[in-house]
């Protein structure tokens, strides 16, 4: 409870919103105190089973108590199992004062059907936000969770946890059905694999500034380029250019990822190497490099990817800028 007192003045400083996450808790919780020092920021209660990557042991009508006395207290938002979401209870939590957030988790994989059966079965069940999440073993699951926003008709969460996964944190906010993305306080003090902290969210990618209409730019590489991607965003940020680079996490099958996100779109790539500079130009409808191989690409307006060998950063990102 110290801990979490403590926080929260520092959470109202970088956040729009809270997350209760009293499965976690060590000790009992005192909720008046929790409702009391989040000041005027909007809470979303969540008392999570382990079968659902919480720590609450208690059955199901006894978490439903917890959670009617936080909307009681003036929670706006609780959240509530798939598997718990019984109309008796989205009326009651409801009566009590908050609006229902309905969720569901895999965390061993990214379901296929996330967009198609999972999402839809939520919105049935009445939920006024849709929380829909999977585990990515490779960038391309990523895509699943922006299906999921395109067939979205309520405000919806939906995440790709898992460090392939990172890129679906800070895309999802490009949304306008996106109804939050989540990150930690603190470095390391995640409540779910892959996500960033709120201070990366805001100086790394100035997610502030997503909307639709932000073009997306790809670091594909063995590793995210953390000083990298600060680098370009700034420049956007500067420039006052609609654009955001993301990491797209990946040592192979640079061609494979590069076809998939045509989809989204991407609007430009940052190749990081050699054998996926090598690889990725089958996926290329253009190439202007005689190396071989190229570490920049670029959409052209008529959707035609175009590969380049660039020198600098700088040239990489003109080369965004003037679009090919």
């Amino acid at each position: 409870m110290a801990e979490a007192l403590a926080g929260l003045p520092r959470i109202r400083e970088q956040a729009d919103c809270v997350e209760l996450r009293l499965d976690l808790f060590e000790e009992a919780f005192d909720l008046p105190s929790l409702l009391r020092e989040r000041g005027d920021l909007p809470v979303v209660a969540t008392l999570r089973p382990p079968d659902q990557g919480g720590k609450c042991s208690l059955p199901a009508n006894e978490r439903l108590t917890v959670l009617l006395k936080a909307a009681e207290l003036g929670a706006e938002y609780v959240d509530l199992e798939f598997d718990a979401a019984t109309p008796q209870a989205l009326s009651r939590l409801r009566s009590a004062g908050a609006q229902v957030v309905l969720s569901r988790h895999d965390f061993s994989a990214m379901p296929t059907d996330l967009a198609d059966a999972w999402w839809p079965a939520l919105a049935e069940l009445g939920a006024d936000v849709v929380k829909v999440v999977g585990t990515a073993w490779r960038v391309s699951d990523c895509l699943h969770v922006f299906r999921a926003f395109a067939r979205a008709d309520r405000p919806t969460i939906a995440i790709a946890m898992g460090e392939a996964g990172l890129l679906s944190r800070v895309l999802a906010l490009r949304d306008d059905r996106c109804f939050l993305t989540f990150a930690a306080l603190d470095e390391g003090r995640g409540t779910a694999p892959g996500q960033l902290t709120a201070r990366e969210m805001r100086e790394t990618f100035c997610v502030e500034r997503l909307r639709p209409t932000t073009r997306v730019y790809g670091l594909l590489g063995p590793h995210a380029e953390t000083d990298r991607l600060r680098e370009y965003n700034a420049w956007f940020v500067s420039d006052g250019f609609d654009g955001v680079a993301v990491p797209f996490v990946a040592d192979a099958d640079a061609a494979g990822i590069v076809s998939a996100f045509r989809e989204l779109p991407v609007s430009g790539w940052h190749v990081h190497g050699a054998e996926l500079q090598a690889g990725v130009v089958a996926a290329l409808d253009e190439v202007r490099s005689a190396k071989g191989k190229v570490n920049a690409v670029v959409r052209r307006a008529d959707g035609g990817l175009v590969g380049h060998w660039v020198e600098s950063p700088r040239e990489q990102y003109e080369l965004w800028r003037g679009g090919g």
